[in-house]
């Protein structure tokens, strides 16, 4: 049994930074949120492939295990 380094809500976190970074520098802005009136902004499909595939590199890179593989 191992021991996760970080909680979820910290990698999420980390995740959430890289993607935000990754859309400033790339000017991708456009192409993975839109803005949903009175509530923020959303991910496209394109957004939302690359945040999950940047939240999957933090967890592996820590060596995340999810509770219920434990």
């Amino acid at each position: 049994m191992t021991t996760n380094i970080l909680e979820l809500d910290q990698v999420c976190t980390i995740a959430d930074r890289v993607y935000w970074e990754i859309l400033d520098e790339l000017g991708i802005e456009d192409k993975c949120i839109y803005e949903v009136k009175n509530e923020g902004t959303r991910n496209t499909d394109f957004g939302e492939a690359i945040y999950f595939r940047i939240e999957e590199a933090v967890k592996e890179a820590v060596n995340y295990e999810e509770e219920h593989l434990k």
